[in-house]
């Protein structure tokens, strides 16, 4: 799977930032994929897919460190700024501009940050020491459902957004171990998925709106996730 690195700061000012020279201290292997799971067994989780590391104890760990953020997008062919009215499409998935790519992971970026800045049982650190794990993670196969502005005017009414699955790797910061990886599909939608007389048409308000609550979503359980696992692993 090829991925594209996005370096959006360092240390905690982006979220996800990539620290190389961190890593290789570390004696992380860098050139593994996100979300490899080979030698890891099946678990439960509140995530869809669940893999742990059988020799890992996930109640020593105190500390995270945000490291390697990885965003990637479905080939679907070149973002359009304009389509006709009149056109007529069964096309469902559309090109992302790169302003609005950026825009999408500076977002990502900022709301978790902000959310794992809530955890509990977790200090998050900008140095790699004991009892810390790397946190890796990323937004997989992005892909778009919000077509291009329309010459004229023509509303969009919109269920959903988009989709994307988002993947979450935490490695030992000592020994470059996985310990654990989790993932699923997650889909920006309306609340409900519904379409109704007070909804608003698709723009770039409104959709960007729906990013933020999108990764508020996906980072507020990735909290909730880690608090809880921390809590069973200590008791």
């Amino acid at each position: 799977m090829k991925t594209k690195m996005s370096v959006l700061g360092f240390l905690l000012l982006a979220s996800f930032a990539v620290t190389t020279a961190h890593a290789q201290n570390a004696d992380v292997a860098t050139d593994r994929e996100l979300g490899d799971t080979e030698g890891l067994e099946k678990a439960r989780s509140g995530y869809r897919d669940t893999w742990v590391n059988p020799n890992a104890d996930f109640g020593s760990y105190s500390k995270i460190y945000l490291w390697g953020s990885v965003f990637e997008y479905r080939d679907v062919g070149p973002a359009q700024p304009y389509r006709s009215t009149m056109l007529r499409s069964h096309k469902r998935e559309f090109g992302i501009a790169e302003q609005d790519r950026v825009q999408f992971e500076e977002t990502a970026s900022e709301v978790f940050l902000e959310e794992l800045g809530k955890l509990k049982n977790f200090e998050i650190v900008n140095e790699i020491g004991p009892d810390t794990l790397l946190l890796r993670a990323g937004f997989l196969d992005i892909v778009s459902f919000v077509p291009p502005d329309t010459i004229g005017r023509s509303d969009v009414y919109l269920a959903s957004f988009g989709e994307a699955t988002f993947i979450v790797e935490l490695i030992d910061a000592e020994t470059g171990d996985i310990v654990a990886v989790a993932s699923e599909r997650r889909r920006a939608e309306r609340p409900g998925g519904q379409i109704d007389r007070f909804s608003t048409p698709a723009n770039r308000a409104t959709v960007m709106a729906e990013v933020r609550r999108f990764t508020r979503r996906a980072a507020n359980k990735l909290r909730t996730e880690l608090d809880k696992g921390a809590q069973r692993a200590r008791q």
